[in-house]
């Protein structure tokens, strides 16, 4: 005959059983909510990580475009300030000659390209991109940051002496009035905006030996600004050019 007590150990022993699964059944559901979610944002990571990537990559395509550009309106740039640096120093020693009134034509030809420019257009679309939008984080290649940084230094650099060129030249232009004929040196820039070298051998319109003097140091300042910005140019020309070689490097880019 079943005791009373059996009863209710069985009762209790099979309430603990319940217990037991609901509380594995529980933890077993807990698991697989967590492993779900986990996983989901493993896989959020991993798509937030490709599309990182992706921009990553299309930044540095655009940099390379931008680095192409460069690398060519430096060559011109360079070329332009040396060829310059020459013209100023010949017309500094012909204002300068005691035999200046031959080299009128030639004199007043090379003074009007004093104001001739060929500037260097910094192709920075792409670094403003990733500044401006906090996206210099994207790249990955601390090297290549580190580089293009260093850049953008260099590239101000040069623009900031171009500054300093363009003061000279302004003083140049007040002082010009002083030496040089208005409409004689007017006359060698034609209705196209083309210089055209004079044949009627005009002169300068004083003989004040300082007056000259002044002016002709100022020329002689503008050669060797140019001369030296062309000098900067040609170190910028080369970090663009590393700069090209070291991101298809990084990125297998071709």
């Amino acid at each position: 005959m079943m005791r009373k007590n059996d009863g209710v150990e069985k009762e209790s022993t099979s309430k603990k059983t319940k217990e037991k699964r609901g509380l594995v059944s529980y933890l077993k559901d807990f698991f697989m909510l967590f492993l779900a979610v986990f996983c989901g944002f493993l896989a959020e990571n991993y798509r937030e990580s490709l599309s990182a990537q992706k921009i990553e990559k299309e930044y540095m395509v655009s940099l390379i475009e931008d680095l192409k550009t460069d690398t060519s309106n430096l060559k011109t740039y360079i070329a332009f300030r040396k060829e310059r640096s020459k013209s100023m120093d010949s017309l500094a020693v012909m204002i300068l000659s005691e035999e200046r009134n031959q080299f009128g034509n030639q004199i007043y030809y090379l003074a009007r390209q004093v104001f001739n420019e060929e500037p260097f257009i910094y192709s920075d679309g792409t670094i403003q991109q990733l500044k401006n939008a906090g996206n210099l984080r994207l790249i990955k290649k601390r090297n290549i940051v580190d580089e293009l940084l260093n850049y953008e230094k260099k590239v101000r650099i040069v623009e900031e002496w171009d500054q300093n060129e363009n003061k000279t030249k302004s003083t140049f232009r007040e002082m010009g009035g002083k030496v040089f004929n208005s409409n004689d040196l007017n006359a060698t820039m034609d209705a196209n905006m083309k210089f055209v070298l004079p044949t009627t051998n005009p002169q300068l319109i004083t003989d004040d030996f300082n007056t000259i003097n002044e002016l002709a140091f100022q020329i002689h300042f503008l050669s060797k600004m140019s001369l030296g910005n062309s000098n900067r140019a040609e170190s910028l020309r080369k970090s663009a050019i590393e700069l090209l070689r070291l991101v298809h490097e990084e990125y297998n880019l071709n």
